[in-house]
């Protein structure tokens, strides 16, 4: 074959051979390019029914123009063997990219939102893959993905023409026939209904998607086993274990996506790739943004991760559940987002009545608890404790929220894995992370610094904390509020004692030590994260009104401590749960009813302009204003954040020289906006040519 020209293809060199055929670099003539030929593999010389369906779902997936679908060229026959003309592609296959590790999760929701797309390319042309796997997955050497043989997984039954439904025992015959490392890789991401032999639609390569994020996600199958009769037993009938146990960087957000993904029965699936391919959005908008909470993400889904009945995972840590007393209602709040009259986030703030009740219901339970072990010493506190330590299963750390994702190890199952921070209270629009469950906050550390009783106990209890003896740490700081309650550096205390329940997945107990930190010090800066944390806690609980209640605690964040850090962080998270509950309020400086978002964004940026959410929040607010309307004062805003960063990811200065031009009709203004757009950036060639004269 090499050597030969196939119409106006020299073939030029064997690139592989598998199952299904033979692949070939070769020279187009006529476009002076390299391209990949396909021919039908030998085994199937000479069978015209599989020749026919190669050659009608050949013509079909070159139908499909999609950046992530790999190109056909052309569809020919040379000697009786039909072949195929793609393009060439530079890179490797995802299976040998994730060579038994896991990816940065960076590059899985990259990775993961351009097949989604594809997916929902194809399917709504009623088109099925029916094999989706890593090594059907091409990854270019700049990072785009390719979906391989699409509509060409295996030679079966004619597709319908509305759901591409499919003869699965025809499937199933092509695998255990297969050749030998095939029939295993196949198996282990079918989709249940297509390893039963029944009907297929849209939502099997759904199924088979997931198993591809979890194993992007994790380095590890989804489905192991040694035969192929375990593989299918546990794709059948066994829940894989949780992602985060497989690999702590993983987003609890992420490992939700995963879960419904997963999910054995279709109807609780997406049920279209448009769907998972929102959800994937809004986590990498949110990580880009900034370090992000989980709460808010985690609150978006129908999951909730940890319990195999809820997220479909297996996992050795039980499920966080919250069952701390619920709060007064919330006067003027509401956590569908609509409301019979307009209020404003300030009427909300009012009602802070209903935490208070949260905080003395949760006082009392603290204090009964302390009465119940008042007989037990110190020394033996410390003791059991310290068996306890001994005795604990592995526990899944919470999300890390802060800073970019680290490198990832290789994933053992049975390892323990590495703690990481609790889920902080931060906001998934941009604003900083709150300080890390395994490195002391700002907070904690200027409680540390101060010369008094508990000063060497927090030392102590935070190093026991890095060393995972979180038993110990929380008995030495509950031993040391005891013996000193009026201490300086007691919130200090509380604060640290409630970020290792956050790490050891007690939400219960971390809670109580939030609500205790707020009762007893209320007014400490230490209370803020403190404050912070709750919301974070109470937003992915599974309370009715854990919306109404999340944003009333950010709000006193936001108006109770406007000096710290958290305040701005704080406004970005409450912005974010506006926008998701699509929240409306009248707007004092505008005089209109306006998103609620749009007044905490612009109190993020008009209070805090040094903040890591500004420009964030700055861009939000270009987008709100041009929805009202508002053309000068989304033209102002993004003029600010392209003085704020000429080099923003916003295209910020082109934007608000556009508005200039067409909505304001200040050519000055929009001429000095063009020559600010910075060189290297999406428009910079057009924002050229509209400065020549």
């Amino acid at each position: 074959m090499i050597g030969q020209t196939i119409a106006q293809y020299r073939v030029l060199a064997q690139l592989g051979e598998g199952g299904m055929g033979v692949v070939y670099t070769a020279e187009d003539l006529l476009l002076n390019r390299q391209v990949a030929l396909k021919f039908l593999g030998p085994t199937f010389k000479g069978n015209q029914p599989a020749i026919d369906r190669f050659m009608r779902e050949a013509r079909t997936a070159s139908a499909l123009n999609h950046p992530n679908i790999c190109t056909i060229y052309q569809v020919g026959e040379h000697e009786g063997s039909p072949f195929i003309a793609m393009e060439l592609l530079q890179g490797s296959t995802l299976d040998r990219a994730i060579g038994g590790r896991p990816l940065p999760v960076s590059t899985v929701l990259d990775l993961a939102l351009q097949l989604s797309d594809a997916l929902e390319a194809a399917h709504t042309q009623g088109i099925l893959h029916r094999d989706i796997k890593p090594a059907n997955i091409f990854v270019t050497n700049r990072g785009q993905a390719k979906i391989l043989d699409f509509g060409l997984a295996k030679p079966v039954a004619s597709s319908s023409a509305s759901l591409g439904l499919t003869n699965a025992v025809t499937v199933m015959q092509d695998v255990f026939t297969t050749q030998a490392g095939v029939a295993m890789g196949t198996v282990a991401y079918m989709s249940p209904e297509q390893a039963r032999a029944e009907d297929l639609d849209g939502r099997s390569d759904l199924f088979s998607f997931g198993v591809v994020l979890y194993e992007m996600a994790t380095g590890e199958r989804a489905f192991q086993g040694n035969t192929t009769a375990v593989v299918f037993d546990s794709l059948l009938n066994r829940a894989p274990q949780a992602p985060r146990e497989l690999n702590a960087n993983v987003p609890e957000a992420l490992e939700a996506v995963i879960g419904r993904a997963l999910q054995k029965d279709r109807t609780l699936r997406y049920q279209g790739a448009g769907e998972i391919r929102e959800e994937l959005q809004r986590i990498r908008r949110d990580r880009e943004s900034g370090p992000r909470s989980a709460a808010v993400a985690a609150a978006h889904s129908t999951m909730v991760t940890g319990a195999t009945t809820a997220s479909g995972f297996s996992t050795s840590a039980p499920a966080a559940q919250v069952t701390a007393p619920a709060p007064a209602q919330v006067a003027g709040a509401t956590a569908t987002g609509t409301a019979a009259a307009p209020r404003s986030w300030t009427n909300i703030a009012v009602a802070a009545v209903g935490v208070t009740a949260l905080a003395a219901a949760l006082v009392v339970f603290l204090q009964s608890r302390r009465a119940d072990s008042a007989q037990v010493t110190q020394d033996a506190a410390i003791a059991a404790s310290e068996q306890a330590v001994d005795a604990v299963a592995e526990v899944a750390p919470a999300e890390a929220v802060s800073g970019p994702p680290a490198p990832s190890a290789p994933a053992t199952p049975r390892a323990p894995a590495t703690p990481r921070p609790a889920n902080a209270a931060t906001a998934s629009t941009g604003a900083a992370s709150a300080p890390s469950a395994t490195a002391p906050s700002p907070a904690t550390t200027a409680a540390v610094t101060r010369t008094d009783s508990l000063t060497d106990v927090i030392r102590t209890a935070t190093a026991k904390f890095d060393a995972k003896l979180f038993d110990q740490a929380v008995a030495d700081l509950r031993n040391g509020i005891t013996a000193s309650p009026a201490s300086p550096g007691a919130p200090g205390a509380l604060l640290l004692m409630g970020r290792i329940h956050e790490a050891a997945r007690q939400p219960e107990d971390a809670m109580a030590a939030y609500v205790e930190l707020r009762s007893r010090h209320g007014g400490d800066d230490v209370t803020a994260e403190g404050t912070l944390r709750l919301a974070d806690l109470i937003l992915k609980s599974k309370r009715s009104d854990r919306d109404a209640a999340g944003a009333t605690l950010l709000s006193q964040v936001a108006s109770d401590f406007p000096r710290t850090p958290f305040a701005p962080r704080a406004l970005a998270l409450r912005a974010s749960l506006e926008e998701r509950t699509k929240t409306r309020i009248v707007d004092p400086q505008l005089g209109t009813q306006v998103p609620a978002a749009l007044v905490s964004y612009r109190a993020i940026a008009e209070q805090y302009p040094s903040a890591e959410s500004t420009e964030l929040a700055l861009d939000k607010l270009g987008t709100m204003y041009e929805d009202l309307k508002r053309y000068d004062l989304a033209a102002q805003a993004l003029e600010m954040l392209a003085a704020k960063n000429p080099v923003n990811r916003y295209d910020a200065a082109w934007r608000a020289a556009e508005l200039y031009s067409k909505r304001l009709k200040n050519q000055e203004k929009a001429l000095q906006l063009y020559g600010a757009v910075a060189q290297g950036t999406a428009h910079y060639a057009d924002a050229q040519k509209k400065l020549r004269p």
